[in-house]
């Protein structure tokens, strides 16, 4: 196994926390010597094209992230570019709500009450010195007036918004860093993963990985399925079906996991059900191993079909996932999202 694996795995660490941040972007223009503003949803009425949390970095020049498109997204850049070209008193904001209809025009006939809050080289050191003590659970109340700065204690004598540093992360582990698992990294961007490729072969790795997912290097990849955090997601995708065998029969043994695909065949998973049965498993953890992966409606079968379906499927099962009020829940083979076994 890699070193380092329980550092990696360390979701709480300020490292991973910052990596896919605001506040990590944030220090990151601002070292470039930009100003920056950090647009929040921070309540929703009616229909509205994003939820209240949602979030988008504004420069003079680029923009990362969406508070739903539109004509209140122009609206917004607008006035952040303003704010960005405007003097600077410190902890500058502006508290707004609009009716999407009324004063937008739009369709959705919701409202929405968003904040801007500029940052600038003078609120740099104060947020590097946040940045060194957040964790995956830490919330930040954001002032809705000017003046008052970022602070990770609730502050109850002001109006606030407050929310996580950054929105909760499914770990997904994915075994196998071939063709389609290269196809699937960028596909995945966005849809609320913690990513971890495995692998037994340094050599199997893209050269641009980049951020799109953290290395795992394991002689075994079992053994990585065992000290994978409970709820995550797992796909098995590598160049052995002895390796695919060892990986199910890990995650199935152990339980504890939101979803379990395995690309293949229908046969495949015919042989895989029979030889998994035979080591152990019960039927009805057999009965969430996804195989093969992908909704029917894509057919094609390159790597980028077959990525873009996985993809697909996991942004319909994340759907059923964020309706279900508690409990653990899984995806079946057959499309079904059922509770699952303790």
């Amino acid at each position: 196994m890699q070193i380092g694996l329980e550092r990696v795995l360390s979701k709480g660490s300020p490292i991973n926390v910052l990596r896919s941040s605001w506040l990590g972007k944030v220090l990151s223009v601002l070292e470039d010597g930009h100003d920056i503003v950090l647009a929040t949803v921070t309540a929703t009425k009616g229909s509205s094209p994003r939820n209240a949390g949602a979030r988008m970095l504004i420069t003079l020049e680029e923009c990362w992230g969406t508070i739903g498109g539109g004509a209140v997204e122009f609206d917004i850049m607008a006035r952040a570019r303003t704010m960005l070209v405007s003097g600077d008193d410190g902890w500058e904001r502006q508290h707004l709500t609009f009716a999407l209809g009324p004063d937008m025009g739009q369709c959705c006939g919701g409202q929405m009450s968003l904040l801007l809050e500029k940052f600038s080289t003078k609120q740099e050191s104060d947020l590097r010195a946040l940045s060194g003590t957040v964790t995956c659970k830490t919330i930040l109340s954001h002032p809705l007036d000017s003046g008052p700065p970022l602070s990770v204690e609730q502050i109850s004598c002001m109006p606030a918004f407050s929310a996580p540093i950054k929105p909760p992360l499914t770990p997904l582990f994915i075994y196998g860093a071939g063709h389609v698992s290269r196809a699937l990294l960028p596909r995945l961007d966005g849809l609320g993963f913690e990513i971890f490729l495995v692998d037994i072969d340094d050599d199997r790795y893209p050269a641009d990985l980049g951020d799109k997912a953290e290395k795992l290097l394991a002689k075994a990849p079992e053994a990585i399925a065992s000290h994978a955090p409970m709820g995550a997601a797992h796909l098995v995708m590598t160049h052995s079906h002895s390796l695919d065998e060892a990986i199910c029969l890990e995650v199935l043994t152990r339980g504890g996991f939101a979803f379990l695909g395995l690309i293949g065949s229908k046969s495949k998973r015919a042989r895989f059900t029979k030889r998994l049965l035979a080591a152990g498993v019960a039927e009805s953890m057999l009965e969430l191993l996804v195989c093969p992966i992908g909704i029917d409606e894509i057919t094609g079968k390159s790597p980028s079909y077959v990525a873009l379906s996985i993809a697909a499927q996991l942004a319909i099962w994340q759907g059923f996932e964020g309706d279900s009020n508690e409990g653990s829940w899984a995806i079946n083979h057959a499309g079904v999202v059922t509770p699952q076994p303790a």
